[in-house]
């Protein structure tokens, strides 16, 4: 199919014309422009569930009080994993004065906080028996540790978004950047 000369010459006379790119530049940026706002609202959105998320770390592994702006059921959240924290604490210090008992304490509690941050906890949770899942293991064997954790724990599920979470929780309680 041929393109019709006059057709032609409008094309080339329009490609020349700044005017006329100006206006295609305008259109272009009104046509594109919601899914641009979209992109950058959702990334925003991401941002600011990022930021709290920082701060629940921040406000569940350490004794500071919890702002105002936080919510009863995340401040409620806070100091439960604050208390089960605490009992956690006991019983790794207990078995590390085991000379044959090797544990990383912050992956412990990085796979416990992602475990049980928001749910609850069973008053009879067995805090031994989940320590014992972690005895002489490194954080290069996460794959294992969970494995043992949920034989011992069936309520509990492996995810990918859990492997993921526990990998930037312990990296936070090593002090590294998250």
């Amino acid at each position: 199919m041929a393109v019709p000369p006059i057709i032609m010459k409008a094309a080339m006379a329009a490609s020349t014309n700044k005017h006329f790119w100006k206006i295609a530049g305008i259109i272009t940026a009104a046509i594109f422009m919601p899914v641009i706002l979209l992109i950058l609202m959702v990334a925003a959105l991401f941002s600011g569930v990022e930021t709290a998320n920082n701060s629940l770390f921040d406000y569940s592994f350490k004794s500071e009080s919890t702002p105002a702006e936080f919510t009863d059921e995340q401040r409620g959240a806070i100091e439960d994993m604050r208390n089960w924290l605490s009992e956690l604490e006991k019983v790794i210090a207990e078995k590390e004065k085991d000379e044959g008992c090797s544990l990383d304490e912050n992956l412990i509690k990085a796979v416990f906080y992602c475990l049980n941050f928001g749910g609850k906890l069973n008053e009879k949770f067995d805090y031994e028996t989940f320590c014992k899942c972690f005895e002489n293991a490194e954080y290069t064997e996460l794959g294992s540790v969970l494995q043992a954790v949920s034989k011992e724990f069936p309520q509990y599920e492996v995810t990918e978004n859990l492997i993921y979470s526990i990998k930037k929780v312990y990296k936070y309680l090593n002090g590294e950047a998250v």
